[in-house]
């Protein structure tokens, strides 16, 4: 199943990356999206550097684009890789934070309950020291 997902994701990112390579400044942000999460998604040793740079540059890029959507989704994802593969509940946390700002600025207040019952443990437990 893992690998029908990752077949699919890379013919998307393809797509997207031809069309930016055409001038499409719409798929921009996509394409650093899938970069970073292609990326986390790889077994490498000492990768945690190139994938925290690559979610950060998905966020600002949507940002700057407008795309708040997309960088609340972006800072979601990074929060899980830092709380899965690095280990680092602070920034995880602000990550989680960041998002659900993202997401009210939206409006997608039901995203918004969602993901704050969903990270209840990580956003009380850096209360608490």
């Amino acid at each position: 199943k893992k690998k029908k997902y990752t077949t699919k994701a890379n013919r998307l990112h393809k797509e997207l990356a031809a069309s930016l390579k055409k001038g499409n400044p719409n798929a921009l942000h996509y394409v650093s999206f899938l970069n970073a999460e292609r990326n986390a998604l790889q077994q490498k040793k000492n990768r945690e550097e190139t994938v925290e740079q690559e979610y950060k540059n998905a966020i600002t890029v949507s940002l700057r684009g407008g795309y708040v959507h997309d960088a609340a989704l972006a800072r979601e994802r990074y929060a899980q890789f830092l709380l899965n593969e690095v280990g680092d509940i602070e920034e995880a946390k602000y990550q989680i934070e960041a998002a659900i700002d993202c997401y009210k600025g939206w409006g997608a207040m039901g995203k918004v309950q969602h993901l704050r019952n969903q990270q209840e443990r990580i956003l009380a437990e850096s209360q608490t020291k």
